[in-house]
């Protein structure tokens, strides 16, 4: 019998969520260098040296009690604007699709301006006048009903096309008209955007983190600087910034299938008999010479029955199955059961029926 068969039809897409970037919600909180207060999300800088653009308000926060605003505009300063911007865990790999997914809110009819721009540089040592960059994409490309004027959060999900020399991710206002006058509002001079809830991933679900993902967010989670240290830090190097150790790109993982059949389990019971252990020892003995990453068990039961049932027997299947596995070889496991949710034949007829009870073993494997 075949043991081994390439498949990524039945991957659940939640299984490994590689997030490129650190604190996306905001709700890690930096200690400054300069007053040892903590006044900023870790991992997010703004272009100017101020608090004033980290808020702390659980009712106002789309989730938890922080997020973040720039300044799109200014009543009376022409082309005043703000950026905020991050560093990511790895680069992108090159003509690899990537979503951005954020919430913005305004109370301002400016989101039409409002962009990402992703950099190789760091963009704090921006040397162009803002107006003239040309960010990767709008958030208007993403926006898939009108959000003028609305004041609660939009999501906003756009999918980047990479490049390969992604680094950085700055937001902020990249319009080339200036957005001025009256903002509406009473003692207010400041066209604001907030920002929550930010993440980037990619959309290849066998596309995982770099090797070398650790030393950057360390890196990333090590600079402090955000008042007068931020001010002089840019100052000084702006002209000829520091040099940034840039992650290696993000890999792609093979995936070899092991499907465990119904048969190899008892009728309605969950634990392996005899025949399934020497199958599966057979399988260990393969696996061992393989470059792991991680496992992934699913567990699946035909539409007959009560789906409850089905759904802790398929668990408990393939639980059942890990448990043996992960005795004798050392790997990350991620254990889940369908139940009935994933069919791969009919469930009308017995053979189909009997093709849908099974286990699926995925393997990961290292480059």
């Amino acid at each position: 019998m075949r043991i081994f068969l390439l498949s990524i039809l039945l991957i659940s897409s939640s299984a490994f969520s590689q997030e490129l970037l650190v604190n996306g919600n905001f709700e890690e909180e930096n200690l400054c260098s300069e007053f040892k207060v903590k006044c900023a999300p870790e991992g997010w800088i703004y272009t100017v040296p101020s608090f004033n653009y980290y808020m702390k308000d659980p009712l106002q926060a789309k989730s938890g009690s922080f997020y973040v605003a720039i300044i799109a505009g200014h009543k009376y300063r022409t082309m005043y604007r703000t950026f905020v911007r991050t560093r990511l865990l790895c680069r992108l790999q090159k003509d690899k699709m990537y979503k951005l997914k954020l919430f913005v809110q305004s109370q301002h009819p400016v989101l039409d301006s409002i962009g990402v721009y992703f950099s190789s540089y760091d963009f704090l040592f921006e040397k162009q006048p803002y107006y003239k960059i040309k960010p990767s994409a709008y958030l208007r490309d993403g926006i898939k009903k009108p959000i003028a004027g609305n004041n609660t959060w939009q999501e906003v999900e756009i999918n980047y096309k990479a490049t390969g020399q992604e680094a950085f991710m700055t937001l902020g206002n990249f319009s080339k008209k200036d957005v001025t006058g009256a903002t509406g509002f009473a003692n207010e001079n400041n066209f604001y955007i907030f920002f929550d809830e930010v993440s980037l991933k990619p959309l290849d679900i066998n596309e995982r983190l770099c090797a070398d993902w650790a030393k950057t967010r360390d890196a990333i989670y090590a600079q402090d600087e955000r008042h007068e240290h931020l001010t002089r830090w840019i100052n000084q190097y702006k002209q000829n910034p520091p040099p940034v150790e840039l992650a290696t790109s993000t890999k792609v993982i093979k995936i070899d299938t092991f499907i465990v059949p119904d048969v190899l389990f008892a009728t309605n019971h969950y634990l392996l008999n005899q025949h399934s252990i020497a199958v599966l020892d057979s399988f260990i003995r393969h696996i061992n010479e393989l470059q792991l990453d991680s496992i992934v068990i699913h567990g699946h039961t035909d539409s007959r029955g009560n789906e409850i049932f089905n759904q802790e027997l398929s668990w408990k299947r393939a639980a059942s199955v890990t448990a043996y596995i992960k005795k004798k070889v050392p790997a990350s496991y991620y254990t889940l059961g369908w139940g009935s949710r994933k069919p791969i034949a009919d469930n009308r007829s017995v053979v189909g029926r009997q093709r849908n009870r099974r286990v699926e073993i995925y393997l990961y494997l290292r480059d």
